[in-house]
């Protein structure tokens, strides 16, 4: 979950941190989001490996509901009517709670410079500002997660599938003996 969604309680639990909003053009971050996140929030593959992951009580089972319970927060259940106001609403927010001296409004296309002097840090010269929130690596995540989630649950089915197997064979066995000395017994 994104700590910028706890940005009051972060902001009481350290008052005097400094706080670094960073800036996206509303327009690119809607459309953004509009061909990642909210594809997997609105995927019936996501909704199946959510059931699936509750029912067979593995540990990702709580990350659906959360996303569904952040999306009904957030835009309550409207990311295209909703979302540009939310996104809005937040950096209103931010502003009214961080003392402009205490809050730099950065975009990574401004390099290292202004975060470096923000924070009274050096601004290092091998290495250029990292820029990693690309719609293609976004959906790559997403697929290799949702692979990973499947193959993870596969493992639990057979898993229970052996188990339970297992739980019959000794069960039968057990019975099998039972009855042999029940026989004995009459003889």
């Amino acid at each position: 979950m994104p700590a910028a969604y706890f940005a009051e309680e972060l902001l009481e639990a350290y008052p005097d941190a400094k706080v670094i909003l960073t800036v996206r053009d509303v327009d690119k971050w809607h459309k953004s989001v509009t061909n990642t996140l909210e594809v997997v929030d609105t995927s019936i593959l996501w909704a199946t490996i959510g059931v699936l992951a509750s029912l067979l009580r593995m540990p990702n089972r709580w990350n659906w509901p959360m996303f569904q319970k952040l999306h009904q927060v957030l835009y309550n259940h409207d990311f295209p009517g909703n979302g540009k106001t939310s996104f809005e609403a937040h950096y209103a927010r931010v502003r009214a709670l961080v003392p402009a001296d205490r809050l730099l409004e950065y975009h990574v296309s401004e390099g290292w410079a202004p975060l470096c002097a923000f924070l009274g840090r050096p601004v290092p010269e091998e290495y250029d500002t990292p820029f990693i929130n690309q719609t293609a690596a976004i959906n790559d995540k997403l697929v290799t997660m949702h692979m990973e989630n499947l193959k993870a649950q596969g493992k639990r089915v057979l898993d229970i599938c052996a188990y339970t197997a297992l739980t019959w064979t000794m069960a039968r066995a057990l019975y099998s003996l039972v009855e042999r000395q029940s026989w004995i017994l009459q003889v």
